[in-house]
């Protein structure tokens, strides 16, 4: 397969309702790859919390209706943040020629408690929720662990966060595009969940991203999918042997290494799934990108910068770029397409030939990897 168009909105707080996103993400990635509505034959929506914030779901009907091409297959998808990867995963394994899979999400007209109670629906009811374990907790818990057993620190967390907000102003598009971030900002922010602060945080994100999968490849412009894999675990922390690893990235990883050929040390640029700034650097390990406990010691060296050896989300990730749920994995593979095809404009990564996107759902209860190729 290959990726033959690619569409974003901006990410952020939005006017824009459900519907106007997914058209506008849509309408851009098929101009991008110069077809029409009428000549796909098939298409994947990815989308998480579309049923109780905007009280919308079957967003597959929906996107058709907005296109005008009834009569195609048309699918939607939700494994919670990682909805958007395993959308493409599905699209991939499918039978079709000319997909589009696009993801939304609506979430900044919900208020705060309602927010907290839909994206919570992504962990387990009755271990999770019902206990009080919201997502904040949950990654400050594996931040904690990762610290007494890594001597991991609050300022490598901060420099995470720091080079993703650097990342962000680069990117137009992005829901910090118009911030300036300090490390002071991010050492003085408010405690969410200790020792996380509100700049380890992820932000609530309205956005689109789609793209155009063919089965042929009909340009330059065309970027391989060379691997596309999914994997699971349990979906809730009390039921892990681990928490300073997520399994289901690591089983992922391994399968998309062999399906594409290649060792994590080919790689050039990533897009990794920093809900949380420690799962950036719990996405690393889990790679294989660095050992365990190393993964510090590259941000401290400033080697996952745009201009170090092996860039990670040069967009500004989910902590900057943004994180509409159902938006993000399809977003991270319009990202890597613009790296790989060197229209990336400031924040290109010079050479850039193969890149990997991993998208995560809930804590590690599922993760989609996926490995593109110039």
């Amino acid at each position: 397969m290959y990726i033959s168009g690619v569409g974003k909105t901006k990410f952020g707080v939005l006017q824009e309702g459900l519907h106007e996103l997914a058209y506008a993400a849509a309408v851009h990635a098929l101009r991008d790859a110069g077809i029409s509505p009428k000549e796909l034959d098939a298409v994947y929506t990815s989308n998480f919390i579309g049923g109780p914030d905007a009280k919308q779901l079957h967003l597959n009907s929906v996107l058709v209706s907005l296109l005008q091409c009834e009569g195609i297959p048309a699918f939607r998808n939700e494994t919670a943040c990682a909805s958007g990867g395993t959308a493409v995963f599905q699209a991939v394994h499918s039978q079709y020629s000319n997909i589009l899979v696009v993801g939304v999400e609506k979430m900044t007209s919900a208020s705060g408690k309602e927010n907290g109670m839909t994206i919570g629906f992504a962990g387990d009811r009755l271990l999770d929720q019902e206990e009080g374990l919201i997502f904040p907790a949950s990654y400050a818990l594996i931040a904690q662990q990762h610290m007494l057993k890594y001597g991991t620190t609050l300022e490598d967390l901060a420099l995470v966060s720091l080079k993703n907000h650097e990342n962000a102003l680069l990117n137009p598009t992005a829901h910090f595009a118009h911030k300036k971030v300090t490390l002071e900002d991010i050492k003085n922010s408010e405690v969410v969940s200790s020792p996380l602060r509100l700049f380890d945080c992820s932000p609530i994100s309205d956005g689109a991203a789609a793209i155009v999968l063919t089965k042929k490849r009909n340009g330059d412009r065309d970027i391989q999918v060379a691997a596309s894999s999914v994997a699971t675990d349990s979906i809730s922390l009390v039921q892990r042997k681990s928490l300073t690893s997520f399994e289901a990235t690591k089983k992922a990883a391994k399968e998309a290494y062999i399906q594409a050929k290649i060792k994590p040390q080919q790689l050039d640029v990533l897009e990794v799934h920093d809900c949380f700034t420690i799962a950036e650097l719990v996405a690393m390990e889990d790679l294989g990108l660095c050992k365990p406990g190393e993964s510090k010691e590259w941000v401290r060296a400033g080697k996952t910068k745009i201009e170090g050896e092996l860039p990670i989300n040069p967009d500004g990730g989910l902590k900057a770029d943004g994180h509409p749920i159902g938006a993000t994995g399809v977003a991270q593979l319009a990202e890597l397409t613009m790296q790989l095809r060197g229209e990336a404009g400031k924040r290109q990564v010079k050479g850039a030939e193969v890149g990997l996107a991993q998208n995560v759902g809930g804590v590690g209860g599922t993760a989609a990897i996926h490995i593109l190729r110039k």
